[in-house]
């Protein structure tokens, strides 16, 4: 894996080859396929790791007994982005590896979703649990977190914004996240604009503008 990763890494997923990581390990590429059966595969154990990898480089932030849920919830999501963002900003062949894996192996994505959900779901029922985040269904608003805030789990996939704007721009996301998680879960849901509302607040195009959607989002 770690000669596979220096290849992906330098001279890009597609044109490395199974007798050359083969090769880099002092084997035959028929031993190689004892393990692994084919260059995909040994991609797809390369990006587990590295999740694997991230969530315990993030575990003091999530385990920090000073902090309070809100702190550990900015804390994690601020991390998670700087994390990506340098690790695919050093390693740029490491987006297309990305891809390529997403695209032959959405199952993998699934299983990151997933952990990322259940360590959401973790500071959202200890917010819960003192007071500071009224909901009810912690996993609920948990996938709701992630669907909001996807751009800045792989943001070099979404976008080319530098890394100062894309935090003013999650911590403009999160201020609205947090007054809605700071009420009851049914009045914070009431505040999401249906289609007929939207169309009703947004005028003929339907949509509502940052600023409308700030205002209603806080009750005004």
């Amino acid at each position: 894996m770690d000669a596979a990763l220096q290849r992906f890494c330098h001279y890009g997923y597609p044109k490395t080859t199974m007798a050359e990581v083969a090769a880099d390990c002092c084997m035959s590429p028929g031993n190689l396929y004892r393990y692994f059966t084919g260059k995909l595969d040994i991609a797809v154990a390369i990006a587990r790791e590295q999740n694997r990898a991230a969530v315990e480089q993030l575990r003091p932030v999530l385990d920090c007994p000073q902090r309070n849920a809100r702190q550990r919830l900015i804390d994690f999501l601020f991390a998670d982005l700087r994390h990506t963002f340098h690790l695919l900003a050093h390693k740029p062949r490491m987006v297309e590896m990305v891809q390529l894996v997403a695209q032959a192996r959405p199952e993998l994505h699934a299983e990151t979703q997933q952990r990322e959900r259940e360590i959401l779901a973790h500071i959202l029922r200890a917010g819960a649990r003192n007071g500071e985040f009224r909901l009810n269904d912690a996993r609920r608003t948990a996938h709701c977190l992630q669907a909001v805030l996807m751009k800045f789990r792989f943001p070099q996939l979404f976008t080319q914004q530098p890394l100062d704007e894309l935090e003013r721009e999650l911590a403009d996301i999160l201020a609205v996240v947090l007054a809605g998680l700071s009420q009851p879960e049914d009045k914070a849901m009431a505040v999401l604009p249906s289609a007929h509302m939207g169309a009703q607040m947004g005028g003929a195009n339907g949509r509502m503008s940052a600023a409308q959607l700030r205002l209603h989002a806080a009750g005004g």
